[in-house]
């Protein structure tokens, strides 16, 4: 169980199977919409695009340690020689720091469900829908604004205290990650996006599906739909069996 930062909602989710593997692998759409749509399967018919971003990419972390263990690594090209760096942390630590600050000079909005209002600046927390639906668009973050600020909000000086008070109620979850790169010593930052990120391990782990099933299926003479239904571990688990079973009869 899940206790979300900015929502303070408890979520639960189930481990993946052979059908959200399918998901994966063939699911069109950027990492954002494929993660809304892998949370709809995992934690039941909740309003997962009605999530801030924050606890979204909370929750998304989450998933990754239970399915990949806590630490993270993410390796670039050193823009200053050229190497590779890997800059790495462990989950539970980075996420100890995200948590929701009241801010004093904020009200809800009596008149627009979900809507906050700084003096007469009217903003909404940008939730996993908005950044799915300007993902694709040229300057998302124009765009999300205009979701999310109304105009007296987008212009200042109001402007940069919502942006400040908006960061306190829903701190960003995707921030760059301070390193030194071992081979010229120069300070580094690699960019988390956690969508993208978590998305791109999961399918990873998933690539595996189609043969999995063919050999079980093989094997033991079980249907598509009883393989797909196993836990991703235990299908995996069975395979393996098989493999090494065959390796030993060569």
């Amino acid at each position: 169980m899940v206790r979300l930062p900015v929502s303070g909602n408890e979520v639960a989710l189930r481990a993946p199977d052979g059908t959200d593997d399918i998901l994966l692998q063939e699911a069109s759409g950027g990492p954002v919409e494929v993660a809304i749509a892998l949370l709809g399967r995992l934690g039941g018919a909740n309003d997962w695009a009605g999530l801030s971003v924050t606890d979204f990419e909370f929750l998304l972390l989450h998933l990754r340690a239970q399915r990949f263990g806590e630490y993270l690594s993410l390796g670039f090209a050193c823009p200053e020689c050229g190497e590779r760096v890997e800059v790495g942390f462990r989950i539970a630590d980075y996420l100890r720091s995200v948590k929701s600050r009241t801010v004093a000079s904020v009200a809800r909005d009596a008149d627009r469900t979900g809507w906050f209002r700084l003096d007469g600046a009217g903003f909404r927390l940008p939730t996993a829908g908005d950044q799915a639906a300007v993902a694709s668009l040229t300057n998302p973050v124009r765009h999300l604004e205009e979701r999310c600020l109304d105009a007296m909000a987008r212009q200042p000086p109001l402007h940069g205290r919502v942006l400040r008070a908006m960061a306190a109620m829903a701190p960003e979850v995707s921030r760059p990650i301070a390193g030194v790169c071992p081979a010229c010593d120069a300070a580094v930052q690699a960019p988390l996006h956690v969508a993208r990120v978590v998305v791109a391990e999961l399918r990873r782990m998933a690539g595996a599906v189609h043969d999995d099933v063919d050999l079980i299926a093989r094997a033991y003479h079980w249907t598509e739909a009883t393989i797909l239904a196993l836990p991703q571990d235990r299908r995996r688990a069975y395979a393996e069996r098989i493999r090494r079973g065959a390796a030993l009869a060569a």
